[in-house]
């Protein structure tokens, strides 16, 4: 084999490994981008946790752009091990949307939140201590 052929394919291994990394980047990133969805407007529904507890909850909502800030009211009880604990994460928060996931953050609370837009209904995952699984619609 020539030193020409040799090079040719250590080029063709290398254009092979810069596509499926770029591939790869890309499917990685299928979530991000610019908003589809508009999350502004009051948000209500249910939570609940296994060995946590259940409740309700309400977002205030405003967008502008990709930015949303608002206000997290949470109402529930607290069972199993953690029965009579306090829990009221309640209070501003800070978040994004891109695509259709709306993220966001209560701090001081250590709460995260993320939740996939469809219409007016917000499904995901929200974590305080635990996971709660979390399900609003928009109030029109």
């Amino acid at each position: 084999m020539s030193r020409h052929q040799r090079s040719g394919g250590t080029r063709g291994a290398v254009a092979l490994l810069v596509t499926v990394a770029l591939w790869a980047f890309g499917c990685g990133t299928a979530g991000v981008g610019p908003p589809t969805a508009d999350v502004t407007g009051f948000w209500t529904g249910t939570w609940s946790a296994p060995n946590m507890g259940s409740g309700t909850l309400d977002f205030r909502l405003e967008q502008k752009g990709a930015a949303v800030t608002g206000d997290l009211i949470w109402r529930g009880s607290m069972e199993g091990p953690r029965a009579g604990a306090s829990l009221n994460p309640t209070g501003a928060l800070k978040g994004a949307v891109a695509g259709r996931t709306f993220s966001f953050d209560r701090a001081p609370w250590p709460v995260k939140g993320d939740l996939t837009v469809e219409g007016d209904v917000m499904k995901g995952i929200v974590t305080l201590s635990q996971a709660a699984m979390v399900t609003v619609r928009r109030q029109r």
